[in-house]
């Protein structure tokens, strides 16, 4: 329940014990079980001011350093490198002695720890002049960093962690280098990722952790891929989105708010939006075996993660999507059909001049699911749902107005059609509402 709620409730009874509606003892126990979860809700804000703070001194130190840097001499200049990092050590076992394990203080500390030792390691190459680039750096400090995340048991570390991980496959790929090896590293943080889920799913910690990771994925997969096959990436990052919405719908579809569905929410948004880029015509242009791409700044070993992505993640899609379907999930299928859709439309404009087809096809695909969650959101009369139906049909009627490749009849004559079912549609529920009235 939200704290808002919780304190609502609380304050509501004294009246209902006054009122007789409820005994002195279950007055006792609904403040006990519901004054834990506001105290749940304070423990959340002190570990944001301790990231927060955490943050803002280990960025204030790394300041200070710099300030009259090359007065310095070399000793001095190592031993204040290190300075911060054998204080966030200390602090550390302080922490441990002392008993203060606290989430605000873990966090806090975790991400000062974090900070010093990217500084230390800055600093000791610059006063030494030991060569380096901004990606070999990255790798060290974020490995470097990572026993840090289960020392402390921290998460804010762990997604620093993770975007290191992704600055870093991005700096070797735009050097016509290959980032594959950001897989089995981004692996290493599962295990804090499985522990922090495992009392409560729907808690901050493991929301935060679960968004992390969505935006990772994406952004790494986007980064990894070879690209070989031109267009390969439409299946791959179609199936991506819908195996996110589905899983987060199969293992967490009871989480009570957005914030807490970050899969779903992710993986919704972003098919959604890839439906739309797909659209247009400039996705769909020279895809397919015969425009294969070679060179030196391309690994045939590499495309292989391409190939089995393409194949393994619309299997995996289908997989969930029956799964969900079975278990009375039907609205599922907006987003679980993504995969399919994006395998007949790479078929498609794979041919000669079908890149018109695969465009008509999503068009369609997306004014299905502004449609779908229309009519979803009337039957279940949730407004949230019709204004986000609303948001996808205009979107794309908009987007179909402003396109300059297609003709002024042809857009005049979709439009007018468009505009008489939608009349029509909304006749007919008139007249269904006012014969239930």
């Amino acid at each position: 329940m939200s704290p808002k709620y919780v304190r609502w409730f609380l304050g509501e009874l004294p009246s209902l014990l006054e009122s007789g509606v409820i005994d002195g003892a279950t007055a006792e126990r609904l403040r006990r079980h519901y004054g834990t979860a506001a105290g749940k809700s304070r423990n959340w804000a002190l570990t944001v001011f301790g990231i927060l703070g955490g943050t803002l001194v280990g960025l204030g130190l790394i300041l200070l350093l710099a300030h009259n840097w090359a007065d310095l001499s070399r000793a001095a200049r190592t031993a204040l490198a290190f300075a911060p990092l054998v204080a966030a050590q200390l602090l550390a076992l302080w922490v441990f002695r002392a008993g203060r394990e606290s989430a605000a203080w873990r966090e806090g500390l975790g991400l000062f720890w974090t900070l010093a030792v990217g500084a230390a390691i800055a600093l000791v190459a610059q006063t030494y002049h030991i060569p380096s680039d901004a990606g070999r750096f990255a790798l060290t400090w974020m490995l470097l960093a990572l026993p840090i995340v289960y020392l402390l048991n921290a998460t804010g570390p762990a997604l620093v962690y993770l975007a290191g991980l992704a600055f870093w496959a991005g700096d070797v790929q735009s050097n016509g280098g290959q980032a594959l090896p950001f897989w089995p590293l981004a692996a290493l943080i599962l295990p804090h990722v499985v522990s922090a889920a495992r009392g409560n799913p729907y808690a901050a910690r493991p929301a935060l952790l679960f968004w992390g990771l969505a935006v990772a994925l994406s952004v790494a997969l986007g980064i990894t891929l070879e690209k070989i096959l031109p267009g390969l990436w439409i299946i791959v990052y179609g199936a991506l989105f819908a195996v996110l919405y589905l899983a987060g719908e199969f293992w967490f579809g009871e989480a009570p708010s957005v914030w807490q569905k970050p899969f779903q929410t992710f993986g919704a948004v972003g098919g959604v939006a890839l439906a739309f880029l797909l659209t247009y015509d400039w996705p769909w242009q020279e895809i397919g075996w015969h425009y294969l791409r070679h060179g030196a700044a391309y690994h045939g070993f590499a495309a292989t993660l391409d190939y089995a992505l393409a194949a393994l993640l619309p299997v995996a899609a289908i997989v969930l999507l029956v799964g969900s379907v079975r278990r009375g999930k039907s609205h599922a299928l907006f987003i679980g059909a993504l995969p399919i859709l994006a395998v007949l439309g790479y078929a498609l404009a794979a041919q000669p001049r079908g890149e018109n087809a695969a465009i008509a096809l999503f068009n369609l695909y997306v004014f299905v699911v502004g449609l779908g969650l229309l009519v979803r959101g009337f039957r279940a009369r949730r407004s949230g749902t019709v204004n986000l139906g609303l948001v996808v049909v205009f979107a794309l009627i908009l987007l179909r107005f402003f396109d300059e490749d297609l003709g002024f009849v042809f857009r005049g004559v979709v439009f007018v059609l468009l505009g008489l079912a939608f009349l029509v549609v909304n006749l007919v529920l008139a007249r269904k509402k006012g014969a239930a009235q």
